[in-house]
């Protein structure tokens, strides 16, 4: 009690209010459902929506592209909440904002302006793609390439594991642009879900956290244009 009592002497009202608004939400939304979530493997879209409809999307996004203009604590306090009712939920809304790190941090003027306000308002999910079956998160070993061509990156490889796959509309793709430098050699690419080359493939049957999507992405000849 006295963590808590001294946690709560240091958020600000902002912090306070994403709290209890997720606390809300995992209590009388989430609890009531989690058991038949896990058992069927079913994303929790309805409860997406609850927490795009309380504003929880934008906690971690610049007031600049319509988010609240919070950060990491901000999003830590939702995620703390929500995976006390399910961690699947919790895992399913963090991975879109963890899709949309590289977007804000290096991301062009122009695609936060496209993307960021989409994510905010949480009608599109977003997923970050680094993972293969062969290197797990070790960039320096993965495989999947992106190569420039006259049109744009030319992206040929399969990502493994990866959180709202299928379900996001919006993938941030780590893909190596220049093999001969190994992991200072890899780029972030942002492709949308109905790419031409780009598909899925098969979802993942886990032990657990199971209304979280964890799907394998493929690329085939997907072209990312530049610009």
């Amino acid at each position: 009690n006295e963590g808590r009592e001294a946690l709560e002497y240091f958020l600000n009202e902002l912090q306070k209010t994403v709290r209890e608004m997720a606390r809300t939400i995992a209590e009388e939304r989430i609890l009531p459902v989690r058991a038949e979530l896990d058992e069927k493997e079913e994303f929790p879209w309805a409860i997406m929506k609850d927490l795009a409809d309380t504003d929880l999307f934008r906690v971690f996004i610049p007031e600049e592209y319509e988010g609240l203009g919070g950060g990491c604590l901000e999003l830590c306090l939702v995620v703390e909440e929500l995976s006390r009712a399910c961690p699947g939920v919790a895992v399913s809304y963090a991975g879109s904002l963890l899709g949309s790190f590289d977007l804000l941090k290096y991301g062009s003027e122009e695609q936060k302006r496209k993307y960021l306000p989409d994510i905010a308002s949480g009608k599109r999910l977003a997923a970050f793609a680094v993972t293969e079956a062969e290197a797990g998160s070790d960039i320096g070993n993965i495989k999947t390439t992106a190569i420039r061509t006259d049109e744009g990156y030319v992206i040929n490889g399969t990502k493994q594991f990866i959180t709202n796959g299928g379900e996001a509309d919006i993938y941030t793709v780590i893909a190596l642009t220049d093999k001969a430098r190994g992991a200072r050699g890899a780029s972030a690419l942002l492709v949308e879900k109905d790419t031409p080359g780009f598909s899925f493939g098969r979802k993942e049957k886990k032990m657990g956290i199971r209304a979280s999507a964890t799907r394998e992405l493929v690329f085939e000849d997907c072209l990312v244009p530049v610009g």
